[in-house]
């Protein structure tokens, strides 16, 4: 008895062109339908990042103006414009804005992206100057609603998009983070 033995021809085998236009389509579906949603994810993680670094530089300001004694302040590098940059130091004359006699206790660079940082509190866009005491200094009345807004608005009219977080400056200096995506929270992005 004699033994058969067979042999296949070469186990070579592609993708036909039907196969790989379907496979393509379904891709191309598939990142049509997340694309939007991971561009609202990454607004609201830079949104997310710069409320926290800015929230974590302010309780640094804050615990300076504590342990030196002195007032301390934090300020955007170039007037007005927060998401630029901003530098902490001790205000060693009081005058409220940094000059050559106040010592830098830190500098931060500026945000990337589409981040805005705005206030409603007028004296918020120049400068927040702690006491020895921790709290604010302001030359006007204290409210609840005192804070700097981070946003980003994505661009695109729709204000149920908006991504948006606010610190809230409490009676002793403390820094409450309030989510207000979308409006929630009566939140509004910085124009």
């Amino acid at each position: 008895m004699q033994a058969t033995v067979t042999q296949e021809r070469g186990g070579h085998r592609g993708f036909t062109l039907i196969e790989l236009l379907v496979t393509m389509s379904i891709a191309a579906i598939v990142l049509a339908i997340g694309a939007p949603s991971l561009r609202d994810v990454i607004a609201d993680q830079r949104v997310r990042i710069a409320a926290s670094d800015l929230t974590g530089e302010i309780a640094y300001a804050r615990a300076e103006a504590v342990s030196r004694g002195r007032r301390v302040a934090i300020e955007p590098l170039t007037a007005g414009n927060w998401p630029g940059g901003w530098r902490i130091y001790a205000d060693t004359d009081g005058s409220g804005t940094f000059n050559a006699g106040d010592a830098e206790l830190k500098r931060s660079p500026g945000l990337t992206g589409n981040i805005k940082i705005c206030t409603n509190v007028g004296e918020f866009a120049n400068n927040v100057v702690f006491r020895p005491d921790g709290r604010v200094v302001r030359t006007s009345a204290t409210g609840a609603n005192d804070g700097i807004t981070i946003s980003d608005d994505l661009g695109n009219g729709n204000a149920a998009d908006d991504k948006i977080r606010t610190l809230y400056f409490g009676p002793s200096g403390r820094i409450t983070v309030v989510l207000q995506n979308g409006g929630a929270n009566s939140g509004v992005a910085c124009p």
